[in-house]
């Protein structure tokens, strides 16, 4: 995989630069991450992230989603039909990176160019599901 994401990224770091730049964001006209919120981990929640995702400018294909270790074990325990990473990424349909100092309440799709460390590349090739939250 041609990624950006190497061993040095600040996955606390990535995420919150990610969180402030929602296409909300009042007065700006640049191109803005897609965020929305998730309620739990779930494929349902993942599969509505990558929906999302594919409604904006995301190139479908090349998207990876980058999971904390706790939430890709949450996802095997919960969901029946996925015992590991390899079984949630023929799931989805998507590449599945986990990283363990990704934070627990984020989650991202992106396009593996989208980020170089911690810096946003390109904000339209990113989406970013908080979860926890209903709204």
């Amino acid at each position: 995989m041609s990624s950006r994401i190497d061993a040095e990224t600040d996955f606390e770091e990535l995420t919150t630069r990610i969180r402030t730049q929602s296409q909300q964001a009042p007065g700006s006209d640049t191109e803005r991450v897609t965020i929305r919120s998730l309620e739990d981990v779930s494929a349902d929640a993942l599969a509505t992230l990558l929906e999302a995702a594919e409604s904006e400018h995301l190139e479908p294909g090349a998207l990876v989603f980058v999971l904390s270790r706790a939430n890709a074990e949450q996802l095997v325990e919960r969901e029946s039909d996925i015992d590991d990473v390899d079984d949630l990424e023929e799931v989805l349909g998507r590449r599945v990176r986990v990283e363990d100092e990704m934070p627990d309440e984020t989650i991202l799709l992106l396009h593996p160019d989208a980020i170089e460390g911690e810096e946003l590349v390109e904000p339209e090739a990113i989406a970013c599901g908080i979860v926890g939250t209903d709204g």
